[in-house]
């Protein structure tokens, strides 16, 4: 089945709009998925601003959507400058190597490791709000 063209434009536009931007379940503030909120607390030790959006109110559609752009059909997934950097695991491999850091143009922190989902507390000074592609 073909995305649909209109919102596979939204999406092509919040990706070049935002140098950082994280398609998720729920908000930063309050992820609704483990995977999710795992990348927002790596986003939140690298200090980054970020772009997010709540796939849950369309799921299926941004799914086919992001599956089209970029091969990638499950969420979370992290954009950075207009590339497709992966999924949860991905984003703490890339973490714990310092590429995030390189990648993002931040320092590496000194401790940084992967958060564990249940330590991790969502809002934070350093996160935008989320975007809305109706």
């Amino acid at each position: 089945m073909a995305a649909d063209p209109d919102l596979t434009a939204k999406v092509e536009r919040a990706i070049a709009d935002n140098p950082v931007l994280l398609f998720m379940k729920g908000t930063p503030e309050a992820p609704r998925c483990g995977f999710s909120l795992r990348v927002v607390g790596v986003l939140g030790q690298l200090g980054v601003d970020y772009g997010a959006i709540d796939v849950l109110p369309a799921l299926q559609p941004l799914r086919e959507v992001t599956s089209e752009l970029s091969d990638w059909p499950t969420f979370p997934q992290l954009y950075v400058n207009g590339e497709l950097v992966g999924g949860c695991d991905i984003v703490e491999e890339l973490l714990e190597s310092g590429e995030l850091a390189e990648m993002l143009g931040v320092e590496q922190p000194a401790d940084a490791a992967p958060p564990e989902a249940e330590r991790i507390l969502p809002g934070g000074s350093q996160q935008s709000p989320p975007m809305p592609l109706g």
